[in-house]
């Protein structure tokens, strides 16, 4: 069995999750007739709210072109869901934020992420997600020493 196919290994099961919440936004949000680019960036912001996020960023951490997150920011725009906003600390780029927190669109997001959330880690101890998150906070952290050779 290849390396990246088995089970257990950890970067097969992120792989997993991160494919089936996209599938999962893209079923859930399709009366809204949004491109999967603009479901990536706005599951992002909703996500992380509480952020100041740049386009540069969203296209580093989903791991998507800044091309078609220009796109995407372009389009949600365009429908009045995000704005962009200024960054005090370099002119050359902006943060974007979601407009109306009571948006249905942005309702909707809430809603299914808990959901997706909720099916994610259902039947899950309490002290298993504890040490699960304090297991992947460390890596994280870890990933800042990593460099490329």
């Amino acid at each position: 069995m290849s390396f990246y196919k088995e089970e257990s290994n950890i970067f097969y099961i992120y792989f997993q999750i991160i494919k089936k919440y996209k599938d999962y936004m893209e079923k859930s949000l399709v009366e809204f007739e949004l491109t999967p680019a603009e479901i990536d960036v706005l599951t992002f912001l909703v996500n992380n709210m509480d952020k100041d996020i740049t386009a540069s960023e969203i296209s580093l951490y989903r791991g998507i072109s800044k091309g078609l997150v220009s796109r995407a920011v372009n389009l949600l725009k365009d429908k009045k869901i995000i704005e962009p906003k200024e960054n005090c600390e370099d002119g050359r780029s902006v943060y974007l934020k979601v407009i109306d927190e009571e948006d249905n669109v942005v309702k909707k997001v809430k809603k299914i992420n808990e959901k997706f959330k909720t099916q994610l880690i259902k039947d899950m101890d309490i002290k298993d997600l504890d040490l699960f998150l304090k297991v992947n906070n460390k890596m994280l952290n870890n990933i800042k020493d990593i460099e490329i050779e």
